[in-house]
């Protein structure tokens, strides 16, 4: 082989192994474009269901604040049912939720941690988790946002209770608080969440701030109460003995009912011009309904005075029914009733006070046919 001869096939030979690792270095770059892309692709798809799993934490959060009452009752979503739990959901992978509700239902709030696992298509198990706090909140106090109180009044919740207990009642710290009747040795206990009647009690003589170690013997009770505000205009004085005849409430067990002193909420002094009355409406069973008509009673109302009552019947208004508009006779009522005011006066006509137009109740008249029957003693 000439000189010329092997110089050409040393060239032939080089050319071969250019070659080859020219094939390798674009077999190289090839694999790794192809596994940036199974990793892209990987995360998209990871993001995607991180997404979903987020959702669903979210989901069950809400699901979990969205009760619907206090108490459990006919199949409803309640504060007392929320319980820890667990369920799949089948989505592009099966996702697996649980969720876990520290406290108890007797607490204000409840710590909630909600978790959603699964695996991914690469078999490695992900999962995302949240922690909140469930709060008890009577979901009724809601609605009553649209009640169309006098003035524009705003709405507040005295001392954290149900509005329906009265401001001077001692919270006993077991969920209840203790109202006692003016001049009587008995009390009715309110649920702070519900504000029913839940007992009636024997009383202490002499007790002021009631704790349960002042309670005597109690009887479980199904009550409602009814009360609001007795007014008196200028120029005309409270009638002595002032009460609240409740004789013509019909469908009830018993009533029960007091005037006291209306109390300012800031330093408790009476607000003069005013009293506040509750009536303890017991039923037979919880649910059942109670009617009928209440009048304000006193011995001066039978005879040798003239004056009218007036109600403060609010205007209608869409979510509101007439019981709570103050309209009588209270048909079917299956609740409990609180700014059913009155005012009594000495004018010819019943007035419009702070442009709230006031009705008829009781025309207590000299000289008027049905004044007996409209203006009952005691």
């Amino acid at each position: 082989m000439n000189l010329t001869s092997k110089r050409c096939f040393r060239r032939r030979g080089f050319a071969l192994i250019e070659a080859a690792i020219a094939l390798l270095i674009v077999a190289l770059g090839l694999l790794t474009v192809g596994a940036t892309f199974l990793k892209l692709s990987r995360s998209e798809d990871l993001a995607r269901q991180t997404g979903e799993a987020t959702r669903l934490v979210q989901e069950r959060i809400e699901t979990m604040r969205s009760y619907t009452r206090i108490t459990d009752a006919g199949g409803v979503v309640s504060w007392n049912g929320l319980a820890s739990g667990t369920d799949t959901i089948t989505g592009n992978v099966d996702y697996t939720r649980s969720w876990t509700l520290g406290g108890s239902s007797g607490d204000t709030m409840r710590p909630l941690v909600v978790a959603v696992s699964w695996v991914d298509r690469s078999n490695e198990a992900q999962s995302v988790s949240m922690s909140t706090v469930i709060s008890r909140i009577d979901p009724a106090d809601v609605g009553s946002l649209g009640f169309p109180l006098p003035a524009n009044t705003t709405l507040k919740r005295p001392k954290n209770r149900s509005l329906n207990i009265p401001v001077p009642s001692s919270d006993l710290g077991n969920g209840e608080s203790a109202f006692r009747f003016p001049n009587t040795n008995s009390a009715a206990v309110f649920s702070n969440e519900t504000g029913y009647v839940v007992r009636l009690c024997s009383l202490a003589a002499g007790v002021s701030t009631i704790t349960l170690s002042d309670l005597g013997a109690c009887s479980n009770t199904n009550a409602y109460i009814l009360a609001g505000f007795i007014a008196v205009d200028a120029g005309s004085t409270f009638p002595a003995g002032l009460s609240i005849n409740a004789n013509g409430i019909i469908g009830d067990e018993a009533t029960t009912c007091s005037v006291s002193a209306a109390i300012e909420l800031s330093n408790n002094p009476s607000i003069a011009g005013y009293r506040y009355y509750l009536c303890v409406i017991s039923v037979a069973t919880s649910g059942a309904t109670w009617s009928g008509t209440t009048l304000v009673a006193a011995p001066a109302l039978s005879a040798g005075s003239d004056v009218l009552i007036c109600r403060f019947q609010f205007p209608a208004a869409s979510g509101i029914s007439s019981n709570q508009r103050n309209v009588q006779p209270y048909v079917g009522v299956a609740e409990s009733l609180d700014n059913q005011n009155y005012l009594i006066t000495g004018n010819a006509s019943c007035p419009t006070i702070n442009n709230l137009s006031t009705t008829q109740h009781q025309r207590c008249i000299s000289g008027n046919a049905n004044r007996t029957v409209d203006c009952p003693p005691t």
